[in-house]
């Protein structure tokens, strides 16, 4: 999955190929060292982050459904404060807040982690090398990030066949494809429910990628690599 340094242009090389395109987070998923070679080549990650966005409008549109279910069931639960109970939302504000906590994880998430990424590897990376370009480190970690949102609508899949009633609280929904370790998250505790759920196989292949990239731009080896890329994740399930 190495690629070689030949295939790495310098970053001061003036002439650019013709653009990858959707190819380029489709080779992520099916053809790692050749979306590395495009990576190097052209710094494209719009078409990753469109792809991203349109897997995760398509995920929180699966499940909507059940979220406004589960956050339905728990504001018809009777409260015993009577504060509590005078801030109880109505099924139409359900349905906004959840409606634009899942546009927020689809569209600026992404972009966001991305981001944050791209100027740790950047930073890293120019301790070995100060000409090393933001542009290449930022497609890397756009396009590496499709895996998890391929991921997020396979997971997300049984709820949307199953339905919303099959699910009356966060855990079951979390754990409709026990794939994360979220089943390790002790019941009732929400907060680590949803911290734990960020880890799951697809976040981890991500991360995967993630090293290989910059192990080989960055050149430095791919243990340290590795390390960097799961302690980022760490961060973002802490940040998100």
């Amino acid at each position: 999955m190495s690629v070689t340094p030949a295939d790495v242009p310098s970053p001061s090389q003036p002439e650019r190929p013709a653009r990858a395109g959707f190819s380029l987070p489709l080779d992520i998923v099916v053809a790692p060292h050749r979306a590395f070679i495009k990576v190097a080549k052209t710094g494209e990650w719009v078409p990753a982050m469109i792809v991203i966005a349109a897997l995760g409008m398509l995920t929180a549109f699966l499940a909507l459904p059940a979220v406004i279910h589960i956050e339905t069931v728990a504001a018809a639960a009777p409260v015993s404060d009577t504060a509590a109970a005078a801030t109880k939302l109505t099924a139409t504000q359900i349905r906004s807040a959840v409606l634009l906590e899942l546009g927020y994880q689809a569209l600026f998430v992404p972009l966001l982690v991305a981001a944050l990424t791209a100027t740790t590897l950047t930073v890293i990376a120019r301790f070995k090398d100060p000409a090393a370009p933001y542009s290449r480190f930022f497609s890397l970690a756009a396009n590496c990030l499709v895996p998890s949102a391929l991921g997020g609508l396979i997971e997300i899949l049984p709820v949307a066949v199953r339905g919303p009633g099959a699910y009356p609280d966060l855990r079951s929904l979390v754990l409709a494809v026990p794939a994360n370790l979220a089943i390790f998250a002790v019941p009732g505790n929400e907060r680590e429910l949803e911290f734990l759920s960020h880890f799951d196989i697809f976040s981890g292949w991500a991360a995967v990628l993630l090293a290989f990239g910059f192990s080989t731009f960055a050149g430095i080896r791919f243990a340290w690599a590795l390390a960097i890329a799961f302690a980022l994740n760490l961060a973002f399930a802490f940040m998100f």
